[in-house]
């Protein structure tokens, strides 16, 4: 370890590249890092287990198609149909075979557990399990290329980040793109920071790209847009060199054998002659007809980015674009520049011109917006440190900086947790009412108004049925994959009924009379609509009609209600909430059952 004030220097290919000093060794600084890790470990796993699902779409075009892997029914969109296919199985049947010990267990122990066992086994360990595992992967990159000081203030804005929490279990390409997106990035800084090396260097660089390609074919195509810098590094910095010919010989296998795998997959599932799935989202995306594309459904200004990214990093994200423009006064600028700072803007500029925006597009670089403020943070307080010394001062300013994003971070997290997861606790009233009036008949759970918060039919028991009624609701609602065939002929099958320019088809809701369950809110209905009322609330009680009864009602935030903009924003303990202005205004979610 440098001793204060000075500056190590790592020589790779004739660059130098500036470590920022770290403070005096103690015993603090020695177990900072396991601290970090652990609190990392159990973050992931807090957020798997309770942790909203923040997105329909992920629940429609992903759970649903994935419980027809498991159970042989689901629900199916317009993007699930052979004539768009722009969904991929390919994408699903990892999670699908991540299961196979859990379901060996229940075979072997001929033991009975509800469906959305997998569900959660799913979250701890292939989403949230693999998102930790990326995340120590960059820590030991950066504590290796950068120093312990950047590793732990990565590892701390990583797992505390509220954009984290929700990112890391859902199930979305997405995601998908930015767990190998983060293994990617860790293996690039050590490529480019090993050029002395040749075998080190054709191992990082092959295992990078290859990291890039399965993020941008298998996940999502648009995250090989955030290899394209250390790939251009790569071909400029070993150009007519053996080391170059080697990892194009790879790396071309690797692609090869990715496509073979898309192809292989899909073809099965969608039987068509040919199909390139990755190909076909890029279309709809960028080159989508007349009333179509992602712009049918809603358009937000640049500023719907910086208000997301303020909520899910706070002061990081403001850290984060800082570090972009103190990269030009690093020593260290070409590792930043590109593992850092191009795959950043990149993004940023392409996704922030996008007229339609989600917060799950900005998924991918989550991690650089994190490595990024890690950076910046570390050189900051160096360089404060080289000025001041190691003061009394900084060692408070370090941790009240600290303390502070962890307390605001945490109580963003909660406050998600404690305002939105009714739907996925109260879901779990289906199975324990199917235990205490068993039945092999069908059953149909029917929503209305509430279609975009049901969870999953993982929740739903083996012969229960999601279906939709009317409501406010005038776009196209999701169908039926068929049932009673092969696992092939349902994904293949022709669905009624649909389209991709969000047309409401009538097909797609049954008559209120045909449900045995439903789920709705106590807001006031829409008749107009046709919705029906079945739970109010007037005068402080609770109110359901009397061919129906309450399984289970969970309070949930009113989308429209009153609320102050700490009371929407952060978590507030009960014993604190006369001492700030803390207002929030909840509906009641209801399951309720006919009589």
């Amino acid at each position: 370890m440098p001793k204060t004030g000075t500056i190590e220097k790592k020589t790779g290919g004739g660059r130098d590249l500036a470590i920022p000093p770290e403070p005096t060794s103690t015993l603090w600084q020695a177990i900072l890092g396991p601290i970090l890790i652990a609190c990392n470990i159990a973050m992931r796993l807090y957020c798997a287990v309770f942790m909203i699902i923040a997105d329909c779409d992920e629940t429609y075009n992903y759970w649903e198609p994935l419980n027809l892997l498991f159970r042989g029914f689901g629900k199916q969109t317009w993007e699930y149909s052979p004539v768009y296919a722009i969904r991929s199985y390919a994408y699903l049947v990892p999670y699908y075979i991540s299961t196979f010990p859990l379901r060996d267990f229940q075979h072997l122990s001929l033991t009975n557990f509800p469906a959305y066992y997998y569900f959660y086994a799913i979250r701890i360990v292939a989403l949230c399990g693999f998102t930790a595992f990326t995340e120590y992967k960059l820590y030991r990159s950066v504590q290796d290329n950068y120093s312990k000081y950047a590793a732990n203030w990565y590892l701390l804005f990583s797992t505390f980040a509220p954009g984290m929490s929700h990112a890391s279990v859902a199930l979305l390409p997405s995601l998908f793109a930015m767990t190998w997106v983060t293994w990617a990035a860790s293996l690039a800084i050590s490529a480019i920071n090993t050029q002395n090396n040749e075998k080190r260097v054709v191992g990082h660089s092959v295992h990078a790209i290859a990291c890039f390609v399965i993020a941008g074919f298998v996940g999502w195509p648009f995250a090989l847009a955030l290899g394209v810098p250390f790939g251009l590094f790569t071909v400029k910095s070993h150009f007519q060199t053996a080391p170059l010919m080697k990892i194009v010989l790879v790396c071309s296998t690797v692609v090869v054998l990715v496509t073979a795998y898309l192809i292989k997959v899909d073809l099965y599932f969608y039987n068509r002659k040919f199909l390139f799935v990755p190909v076909n989202i890029v279309l709809y995306n960028v080159f989508a007809g007349e009333g179509e594309g992602p712009e049918i459904f809603g358009v937000e200004p640049f500023s719907y980015y910086v208000a997301n990214l303020l909520l899910n990093f706070n002061a990081v994200f403001v850290l984060a674009y800082l570090g972009i423009m103190g990269n030009f006064f690093m020593k260290n600028k070409l590792t930043s520049t590109v593992g850092i700072t191009l795959p950043l803007l990149i993004w940023s500029v392409v996704f922030g011109r996008q007229p339609h925006k989600e917060e799950r597009f900005l998924y991918p670089i989550y991690p650089f917006i994190c490595l990024s403020a890690a950076v910046f943070t570390s050189n900051v307080f160096a360089l404060v440190k080289r000025k001041l010394g190691y003061a009394f001062f900084l060692k408070l300013a370090l941790l009240f900086s600290m303390f502070a994003y962890v307390t605001v971070s945490v109580l963003r997290i909660l406050n998600l947790v404690a305002n939105y997861s009714a739907p996925l606790t109260t879901a779990r009233a289906f199975h324990t009412d199917s235990v205490q009036f068993p039945t092999e008949t069908f059953k149909n759970v029917c929503v209305g108004r509430e279609w975009y918060h049901f969870p999953t039919s993982f929740f739903l028991p083996d012969n229960y049925r999601l279906r939709f009624v009317q409501s406010g609701f005038d776009g196209l609602l999701p169908g039926n994959f068929p049932e009673n065939m092969s696992l092939k002929g349902a994904a293949s099958a022709l669905p009624p009924g649909m389209n991709s320019k969000n047309i409401f088809s009538p097909d797609k809701v049954v008559p209120f009379a045909d449900c045995d369950y439903y789920i709705d809110n106590s807001l006031p209905v829409k008749e107009s609509y046709g919705e029906p009322s079945v739970v109010s609330r007037a005068g402080g009680e609770l109110i359901v009609d009397s061919a129906w009864e309450i399984l289970v009602c969970e309070g949930i935030i009113n989308p429209d209600g009153a609320h102050s903009s700490l009371g929407r924003i952060l978590y507030v303990p009960e014993f604190a909430r006369g001492m700030v202005p803390y207002h929030i205004e909840k509906m009641d979610y209801c399951v309720v059952k006919r009589r």
